[in-house]
C-alpha cells in the first residue's frame, strides 16, 4: 500500500483555484529516496513497485477515476 510503503514519508492533496475558477487538485507524495538513474545498473525493487503504484493511480485520476488530477512525487530533503 503507498501510504505504508517504506520509501513514502507524507502523502496529501493540494489544491490551488486556476484561472478559470476550477480547482486543480493534486496528490502530492513526498520521498527522502532518489529514483535511480535508469543508466545506472542499480536495482531497486521498492521503488520500482513504489513507481508502478504512482503510476497506476496518474493514470486513474487522469481518466476522472480519482479525487484528485495527478500525482507528483517529491523529494524530501
Amino acid at each position: 500500500m503507498l501510504v505504508t510503503h517504506p520509501y513514502v514519508q507524507n502523502v496529501h492533496v493540494e489544491e490551488a483555484r486556476l484561472a478559470d475558477g476550477t480547482i486543480d487538485r493534486v496528490l502530492i507524495v513526498e520521498s527522502k529516496k532518489d529514483k535511480p538513474s535508469f543508466l545506472n545498473a542499480y536495482n531497486d525493487n521498492k521503488m520500482d513497485e513504489l513507481v508502478r503504484q504512482l503510476q497506476s493511480l496518474d493514470t486513474l485520476a487522469k481518466n476522472g477515476f480519482a479525487d484528485f488530477k495527478r500525482v507528483e512525487i517529491r523529494e524530501m530533503h
